[in-house]
């Protein structure tokens, strides 16, 4: 019957729970919200034709917010918590599709043995055992026979609907793990595969070299025509494919900061609160001040903050301090005054149910000479006594700090604070330590904000700006003149925001409905802690990003002119030497040596990434001048001069470990996401939903 009390004892946190799911469906829009009447209708995402409930989507959210927020997270980005929400149920859906598609199911005698069977998922006992439950097994029958176990019809009904949920989501693990199953069997090494990943590692190449860097070219000399351009974007134009529309963006960020006038006045406040601090008793100096924030703290001297600790002589000299000054914050130490206390207490305690005349009776036993665990076989107490040791300084113990610092060691008492509506807490005190010098600080926080002043004339400068200069082209040119530092970003149907700024949906969503070359108006405010304006750059609606894209145009005229200067080189050089030593004086260069195996991504001496020249020498004869060929930064002459083989022997069992980890299951799962979305097409409804 233990257990089931204990369940008993849940029965809030149960209801608090359904409360909790309910509200998330009801106050949906809540979050932030402002529904569109012409818009999705309660569709949040759709995946290939399938559908993500807003509904539900909003519950997922405000689960996650909650779980973030006991975890000590207190300034959660709601939009940032909402796009990794939907990713996640982006891909359940396509996880989904995948079981749906391969047919995989879970039987009912395979659900019931991973629920209730000899050895349950581990994630189903912790449920159950985070509802009061020792087992999954008892929790089931504690929901579906409420007669039995006397509970209440709306409680089990609640019990029930929880359990038909952990079902759910056990199953949906279930197929995952089928899933996962099948996705690993596929894609395991055998012994063709292994084989060949030992002979790409087993040999490596020594080679002497010359080469030519790009960089000895004058980038002036060649020309870069914009049909050079179009040619190279047109050659990899499938590269630069997008799956929704992107909008480019300039955006300027104004942190609303204090200004040297706001600090100077707050450093006059400080200096004044100082002095008063030290001619008045207490921390009346800043009494009244709401720009002190005042925390008294008694303990001795190991228990306080490291700064204080570390002042302490400077605070019994001169009574006051000023600690620190560090992100506009002052922190001041007042030392009001030192006594002697007894800080440690050792105390043996239990807990007494019912009223006082039980209350009473115990502690008329105990101090008969009844021991606690008597009283605990013959069902009085509830639990064994507790020893441990206390500090009477703690707050968290404050009510009994009185009594237990002053009443007798050796007998059971109650304490006259102790409220007795549904237990009580009886106390033995075992030993005292002897008094320590105790430490009564007050730590005064100062914090400097910007004024009214600071924030209207922040907001007016950038309006102004933003009025002079109301194209996207004259904010870019003008912006560093007027102070302003740009940001580059983009902006599509599924930002939530502006980067990763909190509280920019409106921005955002502003973007996706301006023209090309428009600025907007200034977004933010003090409590947000900046200004931010946008100016639209251009609009890519056409399936790729157009080469005319200011990052991507630059990469292609780095990619035209490392050709161009390839060429040059090549020509220049071409049957011009015999020896690798001759083309080096010919390039006037240097011969170097390195190591090349055709396995690795990165060659010595070479920038990474240069699969050309270790394509080119994993097929080389040895003792053969190759070359000159074209890197990625330089023409290269080369010879291989050895051949290492002589390493470890072929190792099945290793070999294909490896292979799996380079290039099956294990590899491919990091791009499980993009294997799964193939050419299906996520739309995010979620920008329509929101503003700030």
């Amino acid at each position: 019957m233990a257990t089931l009390e204990k369940i008993r004892s849940k029965s809030a946190i149960l209801f608090t729970v359904i409360i909790v799911a309910l509200l998330a469906f009801i106050l949906g829009d809540f979050l932030t919200s402002s529904r569109s009447l012409t818009g999705p209708g309660n569709t949040a995402a759709k995946v290939d034709g399938n559908k993500i409930d807003i509904q539900e989507f909003n519950r997922r959210v405000e689960q996650q917010r909650e779980q973030m927020q006991q975890q000590g997270y207190t300034d959660v980005n709601l939009a940032q918590l909402q796009s990794q929400v939907l990713n996640s149920m982006v891909f359940e859906a396509l996880v989904n599709d995948e079981m749906d598609a391969l047919g995989i199911t879970v039987t009912d005698a395979e659900l019931s043995e991973a629920m209730t069977g000899d050895n349950p998922l581990p994630t189903v006992v912790q449920a159950v055992q985070q509802m009061g439950a020792p087992t999954p097994a008892v929790f089931y029958d504690f929901a579906f026979n409420p007669g039995k176990n006397s509970v209440p019809a709306d409680q089990a009904a609640q019990l029930q609907q929880i359990w038909i949920n952990l079902e759910k989501s056990t199953e949906q693990q279930l197929r995952q793990q089928k899933l996962g199953n099948l996705f690993s069997g596929a894609l395991t090494a055998n012994r063709l595969d292994a084989k060949s990943y030992y002979d790409e590692n087993a040999t490596t190449a020594t080679v002497v070299y010359a080469r030519k860097d790009f960089s000895s070219l004058n980038s002036d000399d060649f020309e870069v025509s914009k049909a050079d351009i179009e040619k190279a974007y047109n050659a990899d134009k499938k590269r630069y494919a997008i799956g929704e529309e992107q909008r480019p963006i300039d955006y300027i960020v104004v942190d609303i900061v204090p200004s040297a006038d706001d600090l100077l006045a707050a450093q006059q406040e400080v200096e004044s609160a100082i002095i008063a601090l030290r001619e008045q008793p207490g921390t009346e100096g800043v009494s009244g001040n709401l720009n002190f924030v005042v925390n008294r703290t008694a303990q001795p001297l190991n228990r306080l903050s490291a700064p204080v600790r570390n002042s302490i002589d400077s605070l019994r000299a001169d009574g006051v301090r000023l600690l620190s000054f560090a992100n506009n914050r002052y922190t001041i130490a007042k030392l009001v005054g030192v006594d002697q206390r007894v800080d440690s207490v050792e105390v043996e305690f239990v807990a007494i149910p019912g009223n006082a005349a039980l209350r009473d009776s115990v502690v008329t036993l105990l101090n008969a000479g009844q021991s606690p665990d008597s009283l605990v076989v013959k069902g009085i107490l509830p639990a064994a006594p507790v020893t441990q040791s206390l500090s009477l300084l703690d707050p968290n113990i404050s009510q009994f700090s009185e009594p237990l610092s002053t009443h007798a060691a050796g007998s059971w008492f109650t304490p006259d604070t102790t409220d007795l509506s549904s237990q009580a807490i009886a106390f033995n005190i075992k030993s005292r330590k002897a008094p320590v010098s105790v430490y009564d600080v007050a730590e005064i926080v100062y914090n400097v904000d910007p004024s009214s002043t600071t924030v209207n004339r922040l907001r007016a400068d950038l309006v102004k700006f933003l009025a002079e200069n109301n194209t996207a082209a004259l904010v870019a040119e003008k912006a560093n003149t007027a102070g302003y530092h740009m940001f580059p970003g983009v902006v599509t149907e599924s930002s939530l925001g502006i980067a990763n700024y909190p509280e920019t949906r409106g921005a955002a969503k502003w973007v996706m409905g301006a023209k090309k070359g428009q600025v907007s108006d200034v977004y933010g405010d003090e409590q947000s802690g900046r200004f931010i304006a946008i100016a639209l750059k251009d609009i890519y609606d056409g399936g790729f990003v157009p080469a005319s894209d200011p990052d991507l145009s630059r990469a292609l005229k780095a990619k035209v002119l490392a050709d161009k200067k390839a060429e040059k080189l090549l020509a220049d050089y071409q049957g011009k030497a015999n020896t690798v030593a001759d083309y080096a004086k010919v390039m006037d260069s240097k011969v170097d040596t390195t190591s090349v195996t055709f396995g690795q991504r990165i060659v010595r001496g070479f920038p990474g990434g240069e699969f050309k020249l270790i394509g080119n020498v994993a097929s080389a004869e040895p003792g053969k001048v190759n070359g000159p060929i074209a890197t990625n930064n330089a023409v290269v002459v080369y010879e291989v001069i050895n051949l290492d083989n002589t390493g470890r022997e072929f190792d099945y069992d290793n070999d294909a470990m490896m292979f799996n980890q380079t290039q099956g299951a294990p590899a491919l799962s990091r791009n499980i996401y993009g294997i799964l979305l193939g050419n299906k097409k996520v739309t995010n409804n979620l920008q329509k939903f929101y503003q700030d």
